[in-house]
């Protein structure tokens, strides 16, 4: 199944969603595949547009770079060909080769949680990672809870795209077929 995005600029659409989709224009400069097809649902739509303040806000304490690498982590852990080739390209926009860098301790750390929470549930008989107890001591546990709970929210994004099949953006098709090279 494959879900198209919601003609929002119809003239039958709901002045409500043509509003969510203007105002989502004018913070990110267009609207993406996911963000068109999450228009279908106002609800849906306002609940996963609600983790990006708390994105920013791992970005201004963590840097964006690291938020990128984890998010991309995340992504390809559980097979979102979309969210992997966003956050791929977002890694570039760092100067950094998403196939060969070495990350900063911070970056390990976060992809160790990372992996944790794109696991299958099985395995979360074991204790938790021990990167969170090291990311704790350097940033308090109000950010740990906040690394997980933005990851969370993550691999919710990444299922949406893969489950309802949301196509990839055509901007993110050259890096498509790069990566596929």
């Amino acid at each position: 199944m494959s879900v198209p995005p919601f003609d929002w600029q119809s003239p039958a659409a709901p002045a409500e969603i043509a509003e969510m989709a203007t105002a989502e224009q004018k913070r990110a400069g267009r609207v993406t595949n996911m963000k068109g097809v999450l228009l279908h649902s106002a609800p849906a739509f306002r609940l996963f547009s609600a983790v990006l303040p708390l994105k920013e806000s791992l970005r201004s304490k963590l840097g964006a770079r690291a938020v990128d690498v984890y998010s991309l982590a995340i992504s390809e852990d559980s097979h979102c060909l979309l969210c992997s080739l966003y956050f791929r390209r977002a890694l570039k926009a760092h100067g950094v080769d998403p196939d060969a860098y070495v990350p900063t301790a911070d970056e390990a750390a976060l992809i160790e949680v990372a992996h944790r929470i794109a696991a299958e549930p099985a395995t979360h008989r074991a204790p938790p990672p021990k990167a969170l107890k090291a990311l704790e001591v350097k940033y308090g546990a109000d950010t740990v809870v906040a690394i997980v709970a933005y990851g969370s929210a993550m691999l919710a994004t990444n299922r949406l795209n893969t489950t309802l099949g949301i196509p990839v953006d055509d901007d993110l098709l050259p890096s498509e077929e790069a990566s596929a090279a």
